[in-house]
């Protein structure tokens, strides 16, 4: 509080009395600055030249008394601590003195400890309103240091997005760009070896000897195993380029149609599917269709050396969540390879056990992530497996009665039937 700047106005019209004062206040108070003045007119004056942070005023003063004086002294700096002194207790004086906003009254004799005690709070309360706002002020530039760092690093980060975003649509150009050349440029010479293959089969065919023949075929099953390879890739391209426009969508009804569909492919196949009717998810239908064509497709071929297969599709809670699943009781797949089970070309059973590319489940992975879901499976090994997965408002439309599952037999003396659920 020593090395706060704190000055001073002595006003009284008697010299004696106002040396006092200043001999008394300069003794016990060297660091303070004090200026003095001999009547209410020059203590004006002096005031409005040193802005004085207390003012010590007698009340009857020729010229301009003390409370006139003060109230012009108010108006020129509200915050200046004004002390009265004075030999008289008039009342109307101190209602005039209230009145104005005199902030201490004191009487003559002046007692030294008084004085000096309020000189003393008068000061201390002046350092503490420094403090106050030197803090106040430390905070407004720490505050206003923070906001230009904030500013600044969403500059730099809206800069980042702004080049990852130009970088992306790049990559995206260049993947349409790959996807049309793949559907173009690749078809066309798989074309010209179909077709050259199958002259040559034709033409020449009868003067080939047998395994020239077989490597002709050969050539026939590579060159359509392309085919579909390519297919399938420009099919897993679409699933991340195409618009989703969400509706609700009965998946129940939608997985039937896809059973029904693979029976009339198979009709000599026996099959029991158990359905749960109902399912409802917010998504797009073109893309759910897909997921389940790959699941139940997934289910469907890995059944296939089952004498009686069974598909399960229905939905159940998991960790509070609404969640889909197909199971089946087919081959199923070691779990320890579950790390690469949605990752392109990653097939967990060899091309010779059971057809397919290793793209049906990557390309599921992304309809569900694309639409805010998870998918997960769980399998033993000649036990079949189950896959799981989320979607956004997944509900089930059944009556309590309707709860109980719903079976059919995809089985009539070796023709397909179209799945009808019955009690």
């Amino acid at each position: 509080m020593t090395s706060l700047k704190f000055s001073l106005l002595v006003v009284e019209d008697d010299g004696y009395t106002r040396n006092t004062i200043l001999d008394m206040i300069a003794a016990s108070y060297s660091d303070l600055k004090i200026h003095s003045a001999d009547n209410g007119r020059s203590g004006l004056e002096s005031f409005k030249l040193h802005s004085p942070d207390m003012v010590i005023t007698d009340i009857a003063m020729p010229m301009m008394d003390g409370i006139c004086m003060a109230a012009e002294m108010k108006q020129i700096r509200p915050d200046a601590v004004i002390v009265a002194v004075t030999a008289y207790t008039d009342p109307a004086d101190m209602l005039r003195a209230i009145e104005i906003g005199i902030d201490h009254y004191l009487l003559k004799p002046l007692k030294v400890d008084k004085l000096f005690g309020l000189i003393n709070r008068v000061r201390h309360s002046k350092a503490e309103a420094a403090q106050r706002r030197q803090t106040k002020e430390a905070h407004c530039r720490c505050e206003a240091r923070h906001q230009y760092e904030l500013r600044h690093l969403n500059k730099m980060l809206e800069r980042r997005v702004r080049e990852r975003t130009a970088g992306l649509e790049a990559a995206v150009r260049e993947l349409e760009a790959f996807s049309y050349s793949v559907s173009h440029d690749l078809r066309a010479p798989l074309r010209h070896i179909n077709c050259f293959s199958a002259m040559l089969a034709e033409d020449f065919g009868d003067h080939l000897p047998e395994h020239a023949r077989g490597y002709l075929d050969r050539i026939g099953a590579a060159s359509s195993r392309m085919g579909a390879l390519i297919d399938h890739l420009l099919e897993l391209s679409r699933v991340m380029r195409v618009g989703i426009s969400p509706e609700p969508v009965d998946v129940s009804t939608l997985a039937a149609s896809i059973l029904a569909m693979l029976q009339e492919t198979e009709p000599a196949r026996r099959v029991d599917v158990v359905m749960e009717e109902g399912i409802t998810v917010s998504g797009d239908p073109y893309l759910l269709r897909q997921l389940l064509e790959n699941l139940l497709g997934n289910a469907w071929k890995y059944t296939s050396r089952k004498e009686v297969a069974r598909i399960e599709f229905g939905s159940m809670q998991v960790a509070g969540e609404e969640t889909i699943f197909v199971k089946d009781n087919g081959a199923g797949f070691d779990m320890a390879y579950q790390g690469g089970l949605f990752q392109v070309f990653q097939r967990l059973h060899g091309g010779e056990e059971f057809e397919g590319l290793g793209i049906g489940l990557a390309t599921a992975h992304r309809i569900v992530q694309r639409h805010g879901g998870k998918i997960w499976a769980e399998a033993k090994v000649e036990e079949g497996a189950t896959f799981y997965f989320t979607l956004p408002a997944t509900s089930r439309s059944l009556t309590t009665v309707d709860t109980e599952e719903r079976r059919f037999r995809l089985c009539d003396s070796g023709r397909g039937q179209a799945p009808a659920a019955y009690a």
